[in-house]
């Protein structure tokens, strides 16, 4: 496997370093000399991994202060870029872990042998799962993959737990971009049931169809977040 490039690298490690609560909240960042020094590269790579940070709204920088560890560096989900649940999380400080509801090969239904352009009642794969923030539930997954994509997928366990890791590194998948819809929604019992929270309660509903390098579908899934886990998305100035 290519090592990951060495802005990111700094990234990982500075991201760590806030989820572990060695750079707390509103806390300053070195200066972009000494994190160069420090971390042995350019300043142009540690302006690349500042820029990541920014952009995930990591750390906050003021022009003529420096740059700051942001505020809001809490639970969250964040949606500037196509990732897997867990890179989605914000810093959160807990480990995110999967508990598989099922894991199954089916008969497509009618909305979803829409969204792959198949007919209803061909194969596909459909994993539901728990995702957990420091081993408590935070959403309900109910993800479905092309049998072409992937055709043993859920013969084997998930990469890491991690549906993406396993599309990319098992089956050679190119992620390419996705669309996403989110609306209010209330949980029924039976996805309340594996959540372990009473039926009823206010959830964000997302629906996500990705698409592969050639723009095929590759996955189509139906989300329900709980609300202590908000998704946080930053938006740009034109």
């Amino acid at each position: 496997m290519a090592r990951a490039p060495r802005y990111q690298l700094i990234y990982d490690d500075l991201v760590e370093r806030v989820r572990s609560g060695q750079l707390a909240p509103g806390a300053q960042l070195p200066s972009e000399s000494d994190l160069a020094r420090q971390y042995g590269v350019s300043r142009m790579t540690v302006r690349q991994a500042l820029d990541l940070l920014d952009s995930d709204r990591y750390v906050i920088r003021r022009q003529g202060s420096g740059t700051f560890v942001s505020e809001q560096a809490g639970p969250g989900r964040r949606l500037n870029r196509l990732r897997s649940f867990a890179d989605e999380i914000a810093a959160s400080g807990g480990e995110v872990t999967s508990r598989v509801v099922s894991a199954e090969t089916t008969k497509a239904t009618a909305e979803v042998a829409r969204v792959f352009g198949v007919s209803e009642g061909d194969m596909a794969h459909r994993v539901v799962r728990v995702r957990q923030i420091g081993g408590t539930p935070a959403a309900l997954q109910d993800a479905w993959v092309p049998y072409s994509v992937a055709p043993s997928l859920c013969r084997e366990p998930l990469l890491n737990g991690s549906l993406y890791r396993t599309l990319s590194e098992r089956y050679g998948v190119q992620l390419r971009y996705a669309d996403q819809s989110m609306a209010a929604a209330l949980l029924s019992a039976e996805r309340a049931e594996p959540l372990g929270v009473e039926p009823g309660g206010a959830v964000l509903e997302t629906c996500r169809t990705t698409y592969g390098a050639t723009g095929e579908v590759v996955e189509f899934t139906r989300s329900w977040t709980l609300p202590a886990f908000p998704f946080l998305l930053r938006i740009d100035a034109e």
